[in-house]
C-alpha cells in the first residue's frame, strides 16, 4: 500500500481548485455589481414611491380646499343675486374658507402667494373650463398646491404643482320642503308637536335646526327628518321616514331676502310704502290702505286681492294683532309682508286662496326677489321678544309678536308659494279648518297641538329655494 502519492498526482486538482476559485471571485464580483445596480433601482421607487404618496395627499388636500372655497363662492353668489363676474364679496367668501382650512391663497384670483406656494382662481360663467357647467349659477375654483419633492429634487425637479378644481351650483333645487331655522337659536325645542298632531309631508323632508320634542300620539310622516339636536319621543309619537339626530344645521336657503335693496321701503307716517327696484312691475300697498291716508289700518283682507302687489303690514295694524282675513278672498301674485315679525292670524268663516308672483313658472334665475314667495317676513323685528315656546290654546297665543296662526276657524285655504319667515313661529291647532299647502315653509319654530298639516311642498320646477351643492 502506498501512504503517499506522487506530486504529478495532485496537478490537475490543484489547477481545478484554483480556478474554481477564480470563477468564485468573479461571481462574487458580478453579484456586487448586480446588488449595487438593484439597490440604485430600489431606492429610486423609494424615493418615487414617497413623493408620489406625499403628491397624492397633497391632491386630497387640494381637492377638500377647492370643494370648500366653490361652496363658499356659491354661497355668496346665491346673496348676490347669482352675478355674472366674480365679484369681490364672491372672492373674499373663497379665500376667507381657504384660509381657515390652513392654506391661504394670493392676494387675488390666481396670484400665486409665495409664502406658502398656494393658489385659488375662482371663476364664473362664461369662463368656467368644464363643459356642461358654463352657464349662471355655477363657481368652479381651482387650487394649486406647489408643493416640494424630496427625491426628484436629486433629478432637478425641487417642486412639482398639484391641482385640484371643484365645481359648485346655487341653483339645485332642495329635497326639505319643511326648514325650520330657528333664527338666533332662541327656540328650545325648536319643534314641538302634542297631541294627536300629525305633520305629512311625504314627497320631501323636514330638517330643524335644534331639539325636536314630540309627545302624545304625535307623528311626523317625511321623506326624512334631521335634527341637528336630539329628537324626543315621548308618549306614543313616531316618525315615519328615515331619522336623523345630530345632524349639520341647514343654512338660510334664501339669505337674499335679508338685503335692505330686496325689501320695500315704508313709510309709516303717510302710512304708504315702495316695492324695491328689483320687484319689476310690483305695487305695494301698506297694512290695507289704499289711499295712502291716515284711515283705520285695520289691515283687513278680503275679497280679490290685487294682482302683482306686496301687502305691507307692520305692527300699526289691528292694535298690533295682524291682519285679519274676511269671507272668501283670492289673490293671485301677490306677497304678503310681514315687518317686524307682525303676527298673521289665518282664522276664517270663508274660503282663502293665494299664490305668489311667478306662479307656475320658475324663479330660480328671476330677478325679481319676491318670485315665488307668498309671505316674507325676513328679519327678527321682535328683537328677542318673539314666541319662542309652545303655548297650549289660541287664546294663550292670540296676538304673541312673530306668531303665524294656521288651522282655525273652519275656513277652508290654499296657500300656493314659499313662506319664508325664519324668525316666526308656526303654530297649528286643529280646530275644523281645513288647509292645503303648497308650499316650501322656512320658519323660525313650529309648534302643533292636536293638529294635522300636510306640507306638499312647492313645486321644484318653479320654487326659488335653492341649495348650494357640489357638482364637480
Amino acid at each position: 500500500m502506498k501512504w503517499f502519492r506522487g506530486q504529478s498526482e495532485h496537478v490537475p486538482a490543484m489547477t481545478a481548485f484554483k480556478n474554481g476559485l477564480r470563477s468564485a471571485r468573479n461571481e462574487g464580483g458580478q453579484a456586487l455589481v448586480l446588488t449595487a445596480l438593484s439597490m440604485t433601482v430600489l431606492l429610486g421607487f423609494m424615493a418615487l414611491a414617497t413623493d408620489a404618496g406625499v403628491m397624492l395627499r397633497q391632491k386630497r388636500i387640494a381637492q377638500s380646499v377647492a370643494d370648500s372655497a366653490a361652496i363658499a363662492g356659491a354661497f355668496e353668489a346665491l346673496y348676490e343675486g347669482t352675478p355674472s363676474t366674480v365679484t369681490t364679496g364672491m372672492w373674499n367668501a373663497a379665500a376667507k374658507d381657504a384660509t381657515l382650512n390652513g392654506y391661504a391663497p394670493g392676494s387675488a384670483s390666481g396670484v400665486l402667494n409665495s409664502a406658502n406656494g398656494v393658489t385659488l382662481a375662482l371663476s364664473v360663467s362664461p369662463n368656467i373650463g368644464v363643459s356642461g357647467f358654463n352657464s349662471a349659477g355655477y363657481v368652479q375654483a381651482i387650487v394649486t398646491f406647489n408643493t416640494p419633492t424630496f427625491f426628484m429634487s436629486l433629478f432637478h425637479f425641487p417642486t412639482i404643482n398639484v391641482t385640484a378644481a371643484a365645481i359648485a351650483s346655487d341653483q339645485l333645487q332642495a329635497s326639505g320642503c319643511f326648514d325650520v331655522q330657528n333664527g338666533g337659536n332662541y327656540a328650545d325645542p325648536a319643534g314641538t308637536m302634542g297631541g294627536s298632531s300629525e305633520v305629512f309631508g311625504t314627497s320631501c323632508g323636514v330638517t330643524i335646526n335644534g331639539n325636536v320634542d314630540m309627545g302624545g300620539h304625535a307623528n311626523i310622516d317625511a321623506k326624512y327628518v334631521a335634527a341637528s339636536g336630539t329628537i324626543q319621543n315621548q308618549g306614543s309619537s313616531s316618525i315615519t321616514g328615515t331619522e336623523v339626530q345630530n345632524a349639520p344645521p341647514t343654512n338660510d336657503p334664501l339669505p337674499q331676502l335679508q338685503q335692505a335693496a330686496n325689501q320695500p321701503t315704508i313709510d309709516t307716517v303717510h302710512h304708504t310704502c315702495t316695492a324695491p327696484a328689483s320687484a319689476t312691475g310690483m305695487s305695494c300697498i301698506y297694512d290695507g290702505n289704499t289711499s295712502g291716508t291716515n284711515g283705520a289700518l285695520n289691515g283687513t283682507l278680503s275679497g280679490t286681492l290685487q294682482a302683482n302687489t306686496i301687502y305691507v303690514f307692520d305692527g300699526a295694524v289691528n292694535s298690533g294683532n295682524g291682519p285679519t282675513i274676511s269671507g272668501n278672498v283670492t289673490g293671485a301674485s301677490v306677497t304678503l309682508y310681514l315687518a317686524g315679525n307682525t303676527p298673521f292670524d289665518f282664522a276664517n268663516n270663508g274660503t282663502l286662496s293665494l299664490s305668489p308672483p311667478g306662479y307656475q313658472t320658475s324663479c330660480l334665475l328671476s330677478t325679481n326677489p319676491f318670485c315665488g314667495i307668498l309671505i316674507d317676513a325676513p328679519s327678527d323685528g321682535s328683537n328677542n321678544n318673539g314666541t319662542y315656546t309652545c303655548s297650549h290654546g289660541k287664546g294663550n297665543n292670540y296676538g304673541n309678536p312673530g306668531e303665524i296662526y294656521l288651522n282655525f276657524g273652519s275656513s277652508s285655504t290654499t296657500l300656493n308659494g314659499v313662506i319664508y319667515a325664519p324668525y316666526m313661529q308656526l303654530f297649528v291647532q286643529d280646530q275644523g279648518s281645513n288647509t292645503t299647502m303648497n308650499n316650501d315653509v322656512i320658519i323660525g319654530n313650529f309648534c302643533a297641538q292636536s293638529a294635522t298639516i300636510t306640507i306638499n311642498g312647492y313645486s321644484p320646477s318653479y320654487s326659488p329655494v335653492a341649495r348650494i351643492g357640489l357638482v364637480y
